[in-house]
């Protein structure tokens, strides 16, 4: 029997050590500066058009800081956790290892959605305040917002999955091949979706689509952001499950008896 924080140590040790390390460091002060940056802007181009900045301002975070962080938080995160210990340590303070590693994966996603989610943010208030549409503005800065919060729930675990148990190159590799490959070949995969279901063929359009949904009105735009989601979804379990199968093979590796 385990005791009822076992969920709660777990996430929280899992945001800590997604902090960890040089890499996050310098990921979350750009995405803080990009932050500045977009206040900047809004103070100074007071009769420029701010309607779209709270979007744009997220996806340079997401692609820039967001990514950085992803990849510094994962690096062979789960292997190195069992030869340092502390999987041993979490276990010690009751948190079997499987709860562990979901929480090690949350840990990752938290962090990302406050470091990109934090800027937008900051932009989307920045910019409602100083625009001449408050009310098309706001509609941005909610489609901003989705999208920094399903950037962060996919992405992570992805990374977590091509990353936390690999060597650093094989690692990046299979992340891009995962992130960039199906952008790439989407002109000939979408030929194989039915027509209109080009949200489908990669992550990032999926989280494209999502953008658009929120700021759309059609049903096409809301059947689209539904796919998308449902699509994310499945990317996000698969993920999720190939780090809990990996698991018991690290520990092993490491000489930890489960």
């Amino acid at each position: 029997m385990y005791r009822p924080r076992e969920r709660p140590l777990a996430l929280a040790l899992g945001i800590w050590l997604a902090c960890r390390g040089a890499l996050a460091s310098v990921a979350i002060a750009i995405a803080a500066l990009g932050a500045l940056a977009a206040i900047a802007y809004c103070l100074v181009a007071r009769h420029a058009d701010l309607t779209h900045l709270p979007t744009r301002a997220t996806l340079a975070v997401a692609w820039s800081a967001g990514v950085m962080l992803a990849f510094g938080s994962s690096l062979r995160a789960v292997a190195r956790d069992w030869e340092e210990g502390i999987v041993a340590l979490a276990r010690v303070r009751g948190v079997r290892a499987s709860r562990y590693m979901r929480g090690r994966v949350a840990g990752v996603v938290v962090v990302m959605a406050l470091t990109v989610g934090g800027p937008s943010l900051l932009a989307s208030f920045a910019a409602t305040a100083m625009t001449r549409d408050p009310l098309a503005t706001a509609r941005d800065s909610l489609a901003a917002l989705v999208y920094a919060l399903a950037f962060a729930a996919t992405v992570g675990p992805v990374a977590f999955a091509a990353l936390g148990a690999r060597s650093r190159i094989r690692g990046y590799l299979r992340l891009l091949a995962v992130l960039v490959l199906p952008e790439l070949l989407a002109p000939w995969t979408e030929a194989a979706l039915p027509a209109g279901w080009q949200e489908l063929t990669s992550i990032p359009a999926a989280l494209d689509a999502l953008l658009t949904g929120v700021e759309a009105t059609s049903w096409a735009s809301a059947l689209k952001m539904v796919r998308a989601g449902a699509g994310l979804a499945a990317v996000v379990a698969i993920s999720i499950a190939l780090v809990q199968a990996r698991t018991p093979r690290v520990s092993r590796a490491s000489g930890d008896a489960t």
